[in-house]
């Protein structure tokens, strides 16, 4: 099999960042062990070469790890490729510049190089802490970003970050669902969001809202890119995928070819095809033997204005099963107002049994939500 990495683009990769050097280097590392012909596992310090010289290149990552343990996901080349096709059909073929500030041994990561190779497109590598810089912050104009939500909210708090992102050819913004504060904020802001949905598995996005909808006040995370399908179970509408950007193996399962992968969401579409998530089936708290959605307290705690983040997670209780706990910034959060301002709308096992107050809201190295703080 010819090596499909075995030629990029020139000057395909730069940055002026300690944490974007770092990436670059590894980066290389694990161009290197692919141009000797070895599929290659991703690791947090190093890239490992896996499997023998000749065979069919394969890419392992780790998965999320929002819940549980995380496991290795397995693509190969056609599964990539798809998945940037998918892309592309939707936004254009023309060259994927990309700002990428996310792990390269997650799926998000490395599909932003991925699709700069097949574009003939560059990569800035940098963390997005450093957008705040003047410096870095000039390099976002015209360029395709992707931050998860926790991410994109703290960027908001900087002027320069904020002037940087209204520059971007699009934001992808994945990972976990954006509140709708954060929503209103991006509009407001006039910042070209494109909410997306998709999973390591699937090689990232599956549908893709696009900046001009979100804009105009459409919600969701748009509509299936046209590698990849949709459907809800009838029971609980949980959401079910089939994509020919479908991994070969996580962990120790295999999929087949035209496989629906069943996932731990559940939400709806609308007329228009557009898919809407709204929650987690696995971050359903049962306390008192009824079954609590996290993300609608979370909603309505956010709508106060008087927190900056929040978690609402369940933990074991001896009386209910699982009592709801809320975890808020800032640390110094008054809280007689907070639970003044929710008494209306979080009524008897909505309201949380348990508050904490903390400087920050623990996250995965993803910048997602951990939901297993406990």
């Amino acid at each position: 099999m010819i090596n499909p990495y075995a030629t990029l683009p020139d000057n395909w990769t730069s940055s002026s960042s300690k944490r974007g050097l770092q990436l670059i280097r590894y980066a290389q590392e694990v161009l290197d062990v692919l141009k000797k012909g070895f599929s290659v596992q991703f690791d947090q310090d190093e890239a490992v070469q896996c499997g023998e010289p000749g065979e069919e290149v394969r890419l392992r990552f780790l998965s999320g790890g929002t819940s549980g343990q995380p496991e290795l996901v397995e693509h190969s080349h056609d599964t990539l490729q798809s998945a940037i096709g998918g892309l592309a059909s939707r936004i254009g073929d023309q060259a994927m510049n990309a700002i990428c500030c996310l792990p390269l041994w997650h799926v998000g990561g490395w599909m932003q190089l991925e699709r700069a190779w097949s574009t003939g497109g560059k990569v800035y590598f940098c963390d997005y802490r450093d957008l705040k810089n003047p410096q870095v912050a000039g390099k976002v104009s015209g360029n395709l970003i992707s931050l998860v939500p926790a991410q994109l909210h703290e960027l908001m708090k900087s002027p320069t970050a904020i002037t940087a992102l209204s520059e971007a050819r699009g934001i992808f913004v994945g990972g976990a669902g954006m509140n709708s504060h954060l929503v209103a904020v991006s509009r407001s802001l006039n910042l070209p969001v494109c909410p997306c949905y998709g999973s390591s598995e699937t090689a990232g996005m599956i549908t893709l809202l696009e900046s001009g909808s979100f804009l105009n006040g459409i919600n969701g995370v748009g509509s299936c890119l046209s590698h990849a399908e949709v459907r809800l179970s009838e029971e609980n509408h949980q959401v079910l995928i089939k994509s020919s950007s479908l991994c070969i193996r996580r962990g120790k399962r295999t999929f087949a070819t035209n496989e629906w992968l069943q996932t731990p969401d559940f939400g709806k579409l609308d007329s228009s095809g557009n898919l809407i998530i709204e929650g987690r089936l696995d971050r359903l708290i049962n306390t008192g033997g009824e079954k609590v959605d996290p993300t609608k307290i979370e909603a309505v705690l956010h709508s106060t204005g008087l927190v900056g983040n929040c978690l609402v997670y369940g933990v074991y209780d001896q009386k209910w099963g699982q009592r709801v706990v809320a975890r808020v910034t800032p640390v110094d959060v008054n809280l007689k107002y907070l639970k003044q301002a929710v008494k209306k709308k979080l009524l008897g096992p909505m309201m949380p049994k348990e508050w904490v107050q903390t400087d920050k809201i623990p996250m995965s190295e993803m910048g997602k939500p951990n939901y297993t703080v406990e």
